[in-house]
């Protein structure tokens, strides 16, 4: 018994890394369970938006002189885009698939195809991007967390979705990213890519955030960047002040019906 005890000892003392590879790997392995998935602070961004899963909201709002109307329900989600042009008031209506277009009341049909998909495409984006984070697991093909980063002295995680062709709007290419604040668990920050008329990046960041009924809704200053950039790099340009403001996404007479 004492001799092996002896040769345990000496062979503990001659492999120490052993044992410190060891204690690495088991670390590793914790830090990896403790942390937390892109679906889970999806998830987290989602609740700590307003929207609770199966309840059924009707959000109203106006954006750019035009106003919009959305049923979100796990049902089905209707929204509605309601204008007015040369005294006439057109309306589009949109579910997950079909889209109508009324003018004065009464239902017209849209000659194009293309068309069609354009002004449902409008008015999908519009709501989308209105009711952030809500349908940021919807048709999506993958989510990926990315690493960790700070700005402006606050840390965030960083996911980046890809969506499929109701999820995305109508150009359900697009790469999204969602910078999601580690303490207050909101979206401060997005962007995106495009591939329609040439393509691009939109950088955004979210301000006047207030809450609506139990809903946080916030504006955003839009912006771009000149240079061939990736989308899941617009945080470095950002910080680096390469990027150009190009316009404001400000909703007005927001209103939340529960």
């Amino acid at each position: 018994m004492a001799y092996g005890r002896i040769e345990l000892s000496k062979m503990i003392r001659v492999n120490p890394s052993v044992f410190f590879v060891l204690v690495y790997v088991m670390a590793s392995s914790s830090c990896s369970v403790n942390e937390p998935t892109a679906q889970q602070i999806l998830n987290t961004a989602i609740q700590k938006h307003g929207y609770k899963s199966g309840e059924a909201l009707e959000i109203e709002f106006d954006f750019r002189g035009r106003y919009y109307n959305a049923r979100i329900s796990d049902k089905g989600d209707v929204y509605k885009r309601v204008s007015h042009k040369n005294g006439n008031e057109i309306e589009d209506i949109l579910t997950s698939n079909t889209y109508i277009r009324r003018v004065n009341q009464k239902e017209v049909k849209v000659k194009e195809d293309s068309l069609s998909n354009i002004l449902a495409g409008d008015t999908r984006s519009v709501v989308y991007f209105a009711l952030l984070p809500y349908a940021a697991n919807r048709d999506v093909i993958s989510k990926h967390l990315m690493p960790s980063i700070k700005i402006k002295d606050e840390s965030y995680y960083k996911v980046e979705v890809t969506y499929g062709k109701n999820g995305g709007g109508k150009n359900f290419e697009n790469i999204f990213v969602y910078w999601i604040n580690q303490k207050t668990h909101a979206i401060d920050y997005l962007a995106y890519s495009y591939y329609i008329n040439g393509g691009g990046v939109r950088f955004r960041e979210a301000y006047n955030q207030r809450e609506v009924n139990g809903v946080l809704f916030q504006d955003y200053i839009n912006y771009t960047i000149d240079s061939d950039f990736p989308a899941h790099e617009l945080d470095y340009a950002f910080q680096t002040d390469q990027l150009r403001e190009i316009s404001r996404i400000e909703l007005e007479n927001v209103q939340v019906n529960r």
